[in-house]
């Protein structure tokens, strides 16, 4: 089996890496790894024969702006190790080499894969010629990763890598190609706002209000009925498949430590968390139950509990309680909420007037922002925007529900005396 190269070009990253990130220091344990290289090959059977998959120019630029954009994330892997210092790599963009290949004669990839001959797997890697060969291929590699795209006659793709094991092991390697792969196929999370006018608050208020909790406050009501919404979304969504869940929200800490601390700089915030909990697909989803646990988490950040971060032991108490809830996570559908409310960002006047429109910008990509909902107050001070981060099915469930929607109003146009 031969196969063809018909380009090679570099993939830079979309956006310049920052002055501030261009120096990449390598951990001790990257300093310890060997100079060789992952390689891996990815193939992929042509599941219609009519999609957009046969044409080379479509997988082309989708392959590679999405590699582009990617890179912007993983930019250490655009750069080059330090000429000056090995402990370092040179963050400047110089990018990925991409090479753009097809299988020559016919050869389809089912062909191939019914008798694998695995000495011709090499074909499928860039720079195959230099690996192959008897010199240290490690130093041959024009760039720290490289990317060969090859195209079977059926339609078939195999995308090969080549990446520098100093940078990355297996787990960094897999969250590089899963990223590059979400961006490609465009399945990107979805931001959404939504706005709460006052008299929507003042109903939903007295919807979610029960014998325990007969007065919550307007964010604990609107997290509440937000969280309700949002549980039915991923079930409407997930199916039967949803996981356990728990609710999650920041906390300033200001005004709950003692002493009080109202002008404290930097970061003075925790996180609260309900327990997790457990529903069947066939369970309802009462209002006044979440409320409770809405109010009993955020009544658990009280000065007592908060103890436990002052003192020597509080940094070891932090990192326990962070791994035992990071474990959890990944089998764990989380709703984490956040509240901008109350911290004075409508008065920002520079001599020309307050703001008419806050908007917490959330990035899609970051995996730290996943599945957030931020609820900021709007500019006529008569309202709550609650900025939605959820995955695309979720956001479809939740703008066809119509409880959710008679009370919310979906992106409406910014109103604000001329």
């Amino acid at each position: 089996m031969e196969i063809i190269i018909l380009s090679k070009e570099k993939v830079k990253p979309s956006k310049p890496t920052p002055p501030n990130l261009r120096n990449h220091k390598l951990c001790l344990f990257d300093q310890l790894m060997c100079e060789i290289c992952i390689s891996t090959i990815f193939f992929y059977k042509n599941n219609n024969p009519l999609s957009e998959i046969n044409s080379a120019s479509i997988i082309d630029n989708r392959l590679k702006n999405s590699l582009s954009k990617t890179l912007t994330l993983f930019y250490p892997l655009a750069g080059e190790l330090s000429s000056e210092d090995s402990t370092f790599v040179n963050c400047n963009d110089n990018g990925v080499l991409y090479v753009d290949a097809h299988v020559k004669d016919n050869v389809r990839l089912d062909e191939f894969l019914q008798n694998p001959n695995l000495s011709q797997m090499i074909n499928f890697l860039p720079q195959n010629a230099s690996m192959s060969s008897k010199m240290n291929y490690v130093q041959t590699l024009e760039t720290l990763v490289s990317i060969q795209v090859t195209r079977f006659h059926c339609g078939g793709v195999a995308i090969g890598g080549i990446l520098f094991h100093k940078l990355l092991d297996g787990d960094t390697m897999s969250k590089f190609f899963n990223t590059w792969a979400k961006i490609a196929r465009g399945d990107n999370d979805e931001t959404t706002r939504f706005v709460f006018n006052a008299k929507a608050i003042e109903s939903i208020k007295m919807k979610v209000s029960s014998e325990n909790v007969p007065n919550p406050t307007r964010i604990e009501a609107l997290t509440t009925f937000i969280w309700k919404h949002m549980i039915l979304a991923t079930r409407g969504a997930k199916g039967i498949s949803s996981r356990p869940f728990i609710v999650a929200h920041v906390v300033n800490l200001r005004s709950r430590i003692v002493p009080k601390l109202p002008n404290a700089f930097g970061n003075l915030v925790f996180i609260a968390n309900s327990e997790v909990i457990e529903m069947s697909h066939d369970d309802q989803v009462e209002l006044p139950h979440l409320v409770g646990i809405v109010r009993e988490m955020f009544e658990s950040m009280n000065s007592e509990n908060l103890k436990v971060l002052e003192g020597d032991d509080a940094f070891d108490c932090i990192v326990d309680m962070a791994t035992q809830v990071g474990c959890l996570l990944p089998q764990l559908d989380t709703y984490k909420f956040s509240s901008w409310c109350n911290l004075g960002l409508y008065n920002v006047d520079f001599g020309w007037g307050k703001p008419i429109l806050v908007a917490p910008f959330i990035d899609t990509i970051s995996s730290l922002n996943k599945q957030q909902i931020i609820l900021v107050e709007n500019g006529r001070n008569d309202g709550i925007e609650a900025w939605i981060l959820r995955n695309n099915e979720e956001m479809i469930e939740l703008e066809k529900d119509e409880e959710f929607l008679a009370y919310a109003s979906t992106n409406p146009s910014v109103q604000y005396d001329p």
